[in-house]
């Protein structure tokens, strides 16, 4: 049995799903991603680090830094560890735009810029090595350390060259700098470090000390989106120069990169001047459910060791780069995942029907749409209850829709359904099936008035869909649905509801549709969008006749010509923000088009709107309705784009066919 204490603390862990709220060193709390040896994050070519919100950029760099590398929680570091010393920098937003106007030309801040830079990486530099001496390195002393004389930083204007005298200085410096830039004055009073002086200061410190021969460091800066764009093309220009002792690297989110130019005329080149790694498709091609289970575990272990020793799971291999294999083994993964269903127990198709069977408003609400369809077709040979079979639920559901279809006659989907009960070749179950294609469907329209009863956002494989790739997303969804568990019932059997699991999907959908409006810098128009194509999506799901069954991803039609660079501006910034994701169109037939790319919702909102989360049908919608949804979002739904629908809705139902659904 579990202890209340401990459930308690896995619950404040699971708080802490973000990188910042651990500190820079991570060396206790990070699990090696399981792409990280068919990577290379440590060559002498700089690295565009990509990956969306939560795809753990941060959390992998602060592993990469010293700060980690050589923490006093790591008890054997080797000369290999040592030879890339990775330097962490991550851009303060807030402080880093008031670099900008107030008086001062664009010439000036740069340099400003430039000196502040170097300043960083200079006490992120020295800082390093203090660090080094504190671990369990042994082969660089806080003897050999004191003792160090940077030889020629004098040159530089610096009053003394022993290296904590120069460690001082820097940071007083950046005090200064920092007050200068703040208020505006005495700008000419700085001495200005040029770039140089960062490779000398390398040099030197490598110099001094034998183990570090032929080391260098590594400087990572994280959310390079934010920079302005000045301070962008000098950090491009010190990738595109990058050479040892001392090799820029960034990270950013997709398509985070607007500027490639750098102080000269040369633009920064993918593959000539750095290479990508792209973390959501190495995270994804390693196997994410696998991944998100062992982060997991590990929290799970950290606070309740009693529930991880009944798993019979060895997570320090999560934590050791050179045991990456061993949690490739299939048994190794199946435990993983075993042991996440049995704490979020899923349901299955079946175990929805019979949910609806089994609740009075849910089965009260089936019964009443399908005597509703009979009377709309005056049907009086049949009655609802010829179209209700506790041995067939799911077909019983799915009748519910059916049967307002105006191409389906009553008597056909009644003979069908007495075929399945005599087990003879139907539509229900065989190369029609309408069963696998329109089930959802269907329970999620029966559902929509009580929502807060059903159990369709739940199991751990949902979860893992609802997060896209995210891992803050999942790791959000565990910690508010463990949070909505009291602490015995939870100590009993480590166990959480289905009913809970779904309230607590709901709960976190809704937390992260109202975060939208912070995205900068169009946070309007992207709640706009979200709202509204929410609700687009939400009218194609409640078509009474279902013909278009979980429609959750759009393309658009600019037939017309009126998609500008402003909108597609607009869908880079929803792909950066992780709102939506694009993926390469295949339907494509219009030749004036000038996207040529699908758009999925992010499936972490679809609980908000209660549709699915699968990815189903597409639907298209004109350029001129796309720029309408995030311009005036809801509001452009009630007005035209819900006439439109409504026009769909009457054209597809009259349809001997399911068409694809099209706002044309």
């Amino acid at each position: 049995m579990t202890e209340t204490s401990e459930i308690t603390k896995l619950k404040h862990s699971l708080t802490k799903n973000r990188s910042e709220h651990l500190g820079k060193d991570v060396w206790n709390d990070f699990v090696v991603p399981r792409f990280f040896n068919r990577v290379d994050l440590t060559s002498e070519m700089p690295i565009r680090l990509e990956g969306g919100r939560g795809s753990g950029k941060t959390m992998l760099l602060r592993y990469l830094s010293y700060h980690s590398q050589f923490s006093l929680n790591r008890h054997f570091i080797t000369d290999e560890d040592v030879s890339r010393i990775g330097l962490y920098w991550k851009a303060d937003t807030q402080f880093l735009r008031l670099m900008t106007k107030r008086s001062i030309g664009e010439d000036t801040w740069l340099m400003l810029f430039d000196h502040y830079l170097n300043l960083k990486i200079a006490y992120e530099m020295l800082s390093s090595i203090f660090s080094l001496s504190d671990s369990h390195y042994g082969k660089v002393t806080h003897r050999q350390v004191a003792g160090t004389v940077l030889e020629g930083v004098s040159d530089f204007g610096f009053e003394k060259e022993g290296i904590n005298d120069v460690y001082k200085e820097i940071g007083r410096r950046i005090r200064k700098t920092e007050m200068i830039i703040q208020n505006i004055k005495d700008v000419q009073s700085l001495n200005f470090l040029p770039v140089s002086f960062i490779a000398h200061l390398a040099e030197s410190v490598l110099h001094s000390f034998p183990c570090l021969q032929g080391s260098l460091f590594s400087v990572y800066i994280d959310e390079y989106e934010n920079l302005l764009s000045y301070q962008q093309r000098v950090i491009n220009t010190r990738i595109k120069h990058s050479e040892p002792p001392i090799i820029y690297n960034i990270a950013i989110k997709k398509n985070g990169m607007s500027e490639t130019s750098t102080l000269s005329h040369e633009k920064l080149e993918n593959k000539a001047d750095f290479s990508i790694i792209n973390l959501d498709d190495q995270i994804e091609m390693s196997g994410f459910d696998v991944y998100v289970s062992e982060i997991f575990l590990k929290k799970l272990g950290e606070s309740c060791p009693n529930v991880i020793e009944s798993c019979d799971i060895d997570l320090s291999v999560c934590q050791e780069v050179d045991k990456i294999d061993a949690r490739y083994d299939c048994k190794y993964e199946a435990s993983c995942r075993e042991a996440l269903n049995r704490i979020f127990p899923g349901r299955t198709h079946y175990d929805l029907a019979e949910e609806v069977f089994n609740t009075p408003s849910f089965y009260n609400k089936m019964v009443s749409e399908i005597k509703r369809a009979l009377e709309q077709k005056k049907c009086a040979k049949y009655h609802e209850e010829d179209f209700v079979s506790g041995d067939h639920k799911k077909a019983s559901i799915v009748c519910a829709s059916l049967l307002f279809r105006r191409n389906i006659n009553p008597e056909d989907v009644a003979a069908e359904l007495f075929r399945l009960r005599n087990g003879e070749k139907n539509k229900f179950t065989d190369k029609t099936a309408w069963e696998h294609n329109y089930f959802i469907g269907c329970y999620l329209r029966i559902v929509r008035a009580y929502k807060t009863n059903s159990t369709f956002y739940s199991g751990f494989d949902v979860y893992t869909s609802l997060s896209g790739g995210n891992v803050r997303h999942f790791l959000e969804l565990c910690r508010t649905a463990i949070s909505l568990v009291g602490d015995n019932d939870l100590a009993k059997d480590f166990v959480v509801s289905r009913k809970l699991q779904h309230i607590a999907a709901r709960n976190t959908s809704e937390e992260l549709v109202r975060e939208i409006q912070r995205f900068t810098p169009l946070g309007n128009q992207l709640n706009n969008f979200v709202r509204g194509l929410g609700r687009v999506f939400q009218l194609c799901q409640d078509r009474e006749s279902q013909s278009e069954t979980e429609v959750t991803h759009f393309g658009i039609k600019d037939d017309q010509g009126v998609f500008k660079e402003e909108d597609q501006f607009f869908l880079d910034e929803a792909e950066k923000w992780g709102v939506l994701k694009a993926i390469e169109s295949t339907k494509n037939k219009s030749l004036s088009a000038s996207p040529t790319y699908d758009y999925i919702l992010n499936p972490v909102y679809s609980p908000f709107f209660l549709i699915s989360y699968r990815k189903g049908r597409k639907l298209d919608i004109d350029a001129v309705d796309f720029k309408a949804l995030f311009q005036s979002g809801e509001a452009a739904v009630n007005s035209s784009i819900g006439k439109k629908l409504r026009l769909l809705s009457n054209s597809n139902e009259n349809s001997s066919t399911d068409m694809q659904a099209s706002l044309l």
